[in-house]
């Protein structure tokens, strides 16, 4: 009887050390989203997105879970702004004032169709070019994306 209590504990135990995450990460692209035949949208894998008004673009994220929703953080890292003329104060050289929309959050709950999430944008009229980064984070596991608006 104790053998088996034993037994039965070790492999608790063991399953429970070993058990998977709620979500795993299979895949990750990042790209632009085209209009093609009817509803029907295409993606094509990129690192360059034309800076052009209307222009969407995004990742995709293949997932394996169980989940029926995720909970999503899109960090979008904007370019360096182009750098100020010198002050021309004393008091105005020694003051910084941070540059807040350097970043942008967003932070929503997807719902994953076919083993797969979605995240699109679109460039903007004063979208500026240069290179940018984005960090998705699904569940506490995060995926970089590196592209340049140009």
């Amino acid at each position: 009887m104790i053998r088996t209590a034993i037994a039965v504990a070790g492999l608790i135990a063991a399953g429970t050390a070993g058990a998977a995450p709620d979500v795993e990460i299979v895949g990750a692209e990042f790209g632009l989203f085209e209009a093609g035949r009817g509803d029907e949208t295409v993606f094509q894998p990129a690192r360059l997105v034309p800076r052009a008004v209307g222009q969407r673009y995004g990742w995709i994220i293949e997932v394996r879970t169980k989940k029926r929703s995720l909970a999503v953080r899109e960090e979008y890292v904007l370019p360096e702004a182009a750098p100020a003329p010198a002050p021309d104060s004393r008091v105005a050289q020694n003051l910084h004032i941070p540059d807040l929309r350097r970043s942008q959050v967003s932070q929503r709950q997807l719902v994953p169709v076919d083993g797969q999430i979605v995240g699109e944008w679109s460039v903007g009229p004063d979208e500026p070019a240069g290179r940018r980064r984005l960090q998705v984070t699904v569940e506490g596991q995060s995926t970089t994306f590196d592209f340049e608006v140009r």
